[in-house]
């Protein structure tokens, strides 16, 4: 059986790390783990550095390959080079190779509603969210991508949604937040999500196409708040209120932000241990947008972990001696 050779670019990073790990498991995949920074030297992965704005290293790192998925982060800028990067050396390539590119849900901007694959990428939240729109057009340019489009990525690990969030709880910062939290949770526990990168390098017919990613029937923040709370083992959740709200959005976020960027160049290896509410954050806990994924459901053969078996994971992973 010959194997499918398989770049992963931003290997490094939460879900770069799953699918890499995923895919060397696996009876049909040969895993090409590319990071930004050093190699991490993992046992029976082919590693190297690779720079994803760099046509001349995006073009080394795939040679003879079959595939690409992409996971690689980062601010508005490197997004929109990375992506015109990708596309335009994968399409160089003599035969050129499937791209599973991993968008977000943020491309729909400020939309309300049920939102499927068909409905306008607004763009409208920010340079996060308009560079994602910017990428996913270099992306439909070339005809053997596929575009998943996640929802709030949680689950062990997961440093933005999971950690963060608890930390926040634990420290009384969330809670219930009124009608500030009746936005909609759009979730995606990380397994699921590393389930549809693995469909979308295998399937057949699945190239040129767009995929919501996001567990149906999604709860209120409100509502995963409270969730969360309880598998945390935390008290019942005390009312945070919209003053406390605004001044943690317009004063302490600022010099919170501030201070994270000033200890990752003191002290880079080391988490940050207090986390700004933005602005931005608290727009999402607002927004009632429900990402339809019923596609993903039918063309990759999708399941859902459950919230309360996923909240569990992520709450036990984060009490770990490593975690919390």
């Amino acid at each position: 059986m010959i194997k499918m050779r398989v770049l992963v670019l931003g290997a490094s990073g939460f879900i770069g790390e799953h699918v890499t790990q995923a895919l060397r498991i696996s009876n049909w995949a040969i895993p090409i783990a590319a990071y930004h920074r050093s190699p991490r030297a993992v046992s029976g992965i082919k590693e190297f550095t690779t720079d994803a704005t760099n046509e001349a290293s995006i073009g080394h790192a795939m040679l003879d390959v079959d595939a690409v998925v992409n996971c690689v982060a980062g601010g508005p800028a490197s997004i929109v080079a990375g992506a015109r990067t990708l596309f335009l050396i994968a399409a160089k390539q003599p035969i050129p190779p499937r791209i599973v590119y991993l968008s977000t849900m943020s491309v729909y901007g400020a939309a309300s509603g049920e939102i499927d694959e068909s409905s306008p990428l607004r763009g409208d939240l920010g340079g996060y969210s308009s560079a994602k729109v910017s990428a996913e057009q270099f992306a439909t340019q070339y005809p053997r991508a596929v575009i998943l489009r996640p929802g709030c990525v949680y689950g062990p690990g997961s440093s933005q949604w999971s950690e963060r969030i608890a930390r926040l709880l634990i420290s009384h910062r969330l809670g219930n937040l009124g009608s500030a939290g009746d936005g909609r949770c759009n979730l995606v526990y990380i397994d699921d999500l590393v389930a549809a990168i693995l469909q979308a390098l295998q399937k057949p017919g699945v190239e040129g196409q767009a995929f919501n990613l996001s567990m149906p029937t999604p709860p209120t923040w409100n509502q995963y708040l409270l969730l969360y709370a309880k598998a945390l083992g935390l008290d019942p959740l005390k009312r945070i209120s919209g003053a406390r709200l605004a001044m943690e959005t317009l004063l302490l976020a600022p010099l919170l932000k501030v201070a994270e960027l000033v200890k990752r160049i003191v002290a880079p290896p080391q988490r940050v241990g207090v986390h700004a509410i933005s602005p931005s954050l608290l727009r999402l806990f607002g927004q009632d947008i429900v990402l339809n994924s019923d596609k993903a459901e039918h063309m990759l053969g999708l399941h859902w972990t459950p919230i309360n078996e996923g909240l569990t994971m992520a709450a036990g992973d984060f009490r770990a001696p490593n975690g919390a």
